[in-house]
């Protein structure tokens, strides 16, 4: 696997609810750029493994693109897992959550690419990789902004 993008911010507000509200994929167009729409397309809970959603991202120089999520690792409330059928980049996003003091945790998001195709790694992966790090430190700006906000109960998808 190749890593793409990592980034972590500090948020005050409780793991669990940090956890409850970024888990739930349906609130991540809300505070991730690039991300125009994501829909779950089961009834299983967000943080079950096996969960599916449809996403539509706007791909740099290519528009807009559907992709089929699915969760394939979940530890509620530390670690959610998912991977992404968009070819040829494969990615794999991984968050955790860390009690970083009393109400206060940290967020650690890091995209990778599953693409083991070394012609990926010369030509998409950097410029994925360079698309990613921006989008990721606007993106835990957002969901920092959004829980430190007034709204403690942002567990409901918007």
């Amino acid at each position: 696997m190749h890593l793409l993008a990592e980034a972590v911010v500090t948020v005050e507000c409780s793991r669990e609810n940090a956890f409850d509200y970024a888990a739930n994929l349906e609130n991540f167009a809300d505070w991730f750029p690039g991300v125009v729409s994501i829909v779950a397309s089961d009834e299983l809970s967000a943080a079950a493994i096996g969960k599916t959603y449809l996403e539509t991202v706007s791909v740099p120089l290519r528009g807009k693109r559907s992709v089929m999520i699915r969760v394939t690792d979940a530890t509620a409330p530390r670690r959610l897992v998912t991977e992404g059928d968009l070819r040829p980049l494969l990615p794999r996003m991984e968050l955790e959550f860390v009690d970083a003091g009393q109400n206060t945790c940290e967020v650690r998001w890091r995209m990778l690419s599953r693409n083991e195709n070394g012609l990926a790694g010369c030509t998409v992966l950097p410029v994925a990789g360079w698309v990613m790090r921006r989008r990721a430190k606007i993106g835990l700006r957002n969901l920092k902004l959004l829980l430190e906000g007034g709204r403690r109960d942002v567990t409901a998808p918007q």
